[in-house]
């Protein structure tokens, strides 16, 4: 292997860590800010209107949303991973450079 291919590689792989990392850090970012936003719901809640519970709704919402967030971030080899270096090497066959 040349320099420069190993150079390539460690530079695409590098490319892919800082992803990674930049979108695990966008999901603690994501959680902080959802633990602080429902504990302020569930205060403003309880303090003006203890006899109707309505809290519960953003809290179902927002965590859903919160779940999902996670399991795209925190998947292992993502699926979407596969599916895209199967479509490149489907295309290098069928152009005949694989």
């Amino acid at each position: 292997m040349s320099t420069e291919e190993r150079a390539r590689i460690e530079r695409e792989v590098r490319g892919r860590a800082v992803r990674r990392v930049r979108a695990k850090l966008g999901l603690y970012w994501h959680f902080a800010c959802f633990v602080l936003a429902q504990a302020a719901l569930v205060a403003i809640n309880l303090t003006y209107t203890p006899d109707r519970l309505w809290f519960v709704w953003p809290l179902a919402g927002w965590g859903t949303a919160l779940l999902l967030h996670a399991f795209a971030v925190l998947q292992t080899r993502g699926l979407s991973d596969d599916m895209i270096e199967a479509e490149v090497r489907r295309e290098l066959t069928r152009r005949g450079l694989a």
